[in-house]
């Protein structure tokens, strides 16, 4: 229903749909009432029932698209997940009693004695989730409950957050062009696994370890750009928005599609061709549909989610020595110290940087801003290092040296 109808139109249906059962649930409850025990079998039978088709083809696909994709961190999610445990709970006494009462199936040690409570019961927790249902349309749709935007007059997403992940994904597509045109294949690949971490996030399907060199390699903040679209599409309720953001997504699909190509790749002249469309649509994605989504957005009334720098932290004593990484550069990017130095780096922007050895002696890892990593030099010699997000062996890009004496 979800891929026919579209998002919001789904959600319409399923909450007419839920109205229309809890109606019928209640009529079932007083054809109790007046003994009419057939009717009310039937009545409740075909409400256990068709629920369970809502379940599977709209609830349970708007739970996966919102919470297990996009995460947990706004109220919407958290009412989603209640409602979620809370209705599975529902749905499983419902069916229950649809077998206690049509069926000799259950062993008399499974059978609840008392069956009118047991039914009483499960008609108040599925009223009460109807109600929490409301609310949860009310606040993802109409924002009308809960949310920052009934302050402002105006829903409320990430769109801060979608176009710094596609300023990221610009970026590591030119690191990508620029690895190719210097003929490194390795420098290729890891830059291809980049894009499609950026755009899938930590929970898509295809994240992950793409080029199988034994690391995952992420520059973003774990989302995903292809979920930030679909939350600000779904944010400003605007058919010319929804167009834009399912455009922009085909785009991202086809980037990520190539670039597993390439992150794949045994041999660079097989895949060099397709750097290059790769490259130009990932920019353009960025440059063209996610301004416009924004832009769109933003005079639909849609404000942006509040995004607040983690601080960093006290400066390091004064007996190590300081690299700072800003600018997408090291500063200094070449330092003589003593034997025993400890050097210290920090990284003092919002983009994820390492500081990764040449010959794999020391390795940050992923350092997101405020993150400091330390290594102290026992030998003297001439240590390279580089970013293995913007940079690379060699002294290419985002690298540095460390002269020990």
């Amino acid at each position: 229903m979800q891929s026919l109808f579209g998002t919001r139109t789904t959600a319409d249906i399923n909450l007419i749909a839920q109205l229309v059962l809890i109606v019928g649930l209640w009529v079932g409850f007083f054809l109790a009432r007046r003994k009419r025990f057939a009717n009310h079998a039937n009545v409740q039978t075909a409400m256990v029932l068709a629920n369970l088709v809502f379940i599977f083809f709209a609830m349970g696909i708007s739970f996966y698209d919102y919470v297990i994709k996009g995460g947990t961190g706004d109220s919407v999610a958290r009412w989603m997940i209640i409602h979620g445990v809370l209705g599975t709970i529902a749905e499983v006494m419902g069916i229950y009693l649809v077998i206690r009462m049509r069926t000799k199936w259950l062993p008399r040690r499974w059978r609840v004695k008392n069956i009118k409570w047991a039914m009483r019961s499960t008609l108040g927790l599925w009223t009460a989730l109807v109600v929490l249902g409301v609310v949860i349309y009310q606040e993802r749709y109409l924002d009308v409950t809960f949310s920052i935007a009934e302050k402002r007059g105006a829903a409320a997403a990430p769109l801060f957050q979608m176009q710094q992940a596609g300023s990221d994904l610009s970026m590591h597509a030119s690191e990508l062009q620029d690895a190719a045109n210097r003929g490194s294949l390795a420098a290729t690949k890891r830059h291809a696994e980049h894009l499609v971490n950026l755009i899938e996030g930590k929970k898509g399907l295809h994240y992950g370890d793409v080029d199988l060199d034994g690391r995952i390699e992420d520059p973003g903040d774990g989302v995903g750009l292809i979920v930030y679209v679909d939350r600000v599409a779904k944010s400003a309720h605007d058919p010319t928005i929804e167009a834009l953001a399912a455009d922009v997504s085909a785009q991202l699909l086809v980037v990520r599609q190539d670039a597993e190509t390439i992150a794949l790749a045994s041999d660079l002249a097989a895949v060099k061709d397709l750097v290059g469309p790769t490259v130009s649509l990932a920019k353009r994605a960025s440059a063209e549909g996610l301004v416009q989504i924004g832009g769109a957005a933003q005079v639909a009334g849609v404000e942006p989610l509040p995004y607040t720098e983690p601080p960093l932290p006290g400066s390091p004593a004064p007996s190590k020595f300081t690299i700072v990484e800003e600018d997408f550069a090291f500063k200094p990017f070449e330092v003589t110290v003593d034997v025993g130095t400890t050097v210290v780096w920090i990284n003092k922007e919002r983009a994820k940087h390492t500081a990764t050895s040449d010959v794999g002696l020391f390795d940050s890892g992923d350092q997101p801003m405020g993150n400091v990593y330390e290594y102290t030099f026992t030998e003297p010699g001439t240590y390279r290092y580089y970013c293995i997000f913007h940079g690379d062996k060699g002294g290419v890009g985002m690298a540095g040296t460390i002269i020990v004496e």
